[in-house]
């Protein structure tokens, strides 16, 4: 009976022993997670948490980046499978790998996983963000309206409330609530941090088309007797007996009423001037330059695909100067570790 149970003992160690081996094999054999093997063999990690997350996701980025996207996202796997539950190691990883995710329905999971699990995450308000846009990419804009209005509501302090505003005051505006848009827009615009180029064009050409406050103010004031004595127009002595809506001060409601068309979605090049854009990528087919497109409209980035036959090219943004081109260029680099260049695109 003894030696039974010794033998018992040792075959269950040795199968310990078999299935942490196998583990260490399988993390070291993944690209590029050398660290990641350290931490199994020696038990402490050669760096901090949050470096050794940031190592592994810049890693998973430039596979996905050099058309190894099945690699890159079986190294995000890994990452989510040794962070802990509920630790903001996990809310990281959700978060990376959803960005990178091969299709919108496997980055929602994600996305919503990392909102309703990790609220006190500074994940959280980003998740809400990203639902967001992919949602308003879906075509489902009122599903993206209450997502962004929860992100206003529950994360009101969150960094992502300055990409969000611009996306939910362009989406008011879309649908017709202009003064509501007009509103979000003026309320979020402080909060665009400095140096973001592209997000700062695309609130000033938004807001282009928002009447000025002080105008409409004025406007309102002048309607407001006419708008009062509307149930008794009847009367012949109304008109007379209301000094705001006089000839006089017709004048006052004019300026309101000229921006009343709504902007379009993407900038309209000016029919004079060199158009600019920053190019990301070029592919050789529509599917894989429609995913990358997807990703960085998913980042907040204003991308597009441009061709009709390969290569496709994948770029974000149109400039009136080559030199806030150049600008947006060089902070997408910064950002996002990869590269981009300018280039002269047609009008239109």
């Amino acid at each position: 009976m003894t030696t039974s149970g010794v033998d018992g003992t040792g075959r269950g160690m040795l199968l310990r022993s078999v299935r942490m081996a196998g583990a260490m094999a399988l993390v070291c054999l993944l690209p590029g997670t050398t660290a990641w093997g350290q931490v199994l063999a020696t038990g402490s990690a050669p760096m901090s948490a949050d470096d050794s997350v940031a190592a592994v996701v810049r890693r998973a980025q430039r596979l996905v980046n050099d058309g190894q996207g099945a690699d890159g996202r079986a190294l995000m796997d890994s990452l989510l499978e040794a962070a802990e539950p509920r630790s903001r190691k996990e809310a990281e990883a959700l978060y990376w790998r959803a960005s990178l995710a091969a299709s919108w329905d496997d980055a929602q999971r994600d996305y919503l996983r990392l909102m309703l699990e990790h609220e006190l995450s500074p994940r959280y308000g980003d998740a809400m963000l990203r639902l967001a846009q992919g949602e308003a990419t879906r075509n489902d804009r009122d599903a993206a309206i209450r997502y962004l209005e929860r992100l206003a509501r529950e994360a009101p302090e969150s960094a992502a409330r300055a990409e969000g505003g611009l996306w939910h005051g362009r989406l008011l505006v879309e649908r017709g609530q202009r003064d509501q848009g007009c509103a979000v827009l003026r309320e979020t615009r402080p909060r665009v941090p400095t140096g973001q180029l592209e997000l700062e064009n695309q609130y000033e050409f938004l807001l282009r088309g928002c009447p000025d406050p002080a105008a409409v103010a004025a406007a309102t004031a002048g309607e407001a007797p006419t708008s009062a004595a509307a149930p008794t127009q009847a009367s012949a002595s109304v008109p007379a007996s209301t000094p705001a809506s006089t000839p006089a001060s017709a004048p006052a409601a004019a300026p309101a009423a000229a921006p009343a068309a709504t902007p379009p979605t993407t900038p309209t090049p000016t029919a004079t001037g060199t158009v600019w854009s920053v190019q990301i990528a070029a592919v050789s087919t529509l599917s894989e330059a429609t995913a990358l497109s997807r990703r960085l409209t998913a980042r907040g980035y204003a991308a597009r695909v441009d061709g009709s036959a390969a290569p496709f090219r994948v770029r974000i943004g149109r400039f009136a100067t080559r030199a806030a081109a150049a600008d947006a260029a060089a902070a997408y680099k910064a950002k996002e570790k990869a590269d981009a260049f300018v280039v002269e695109v047609p009008r239109g």
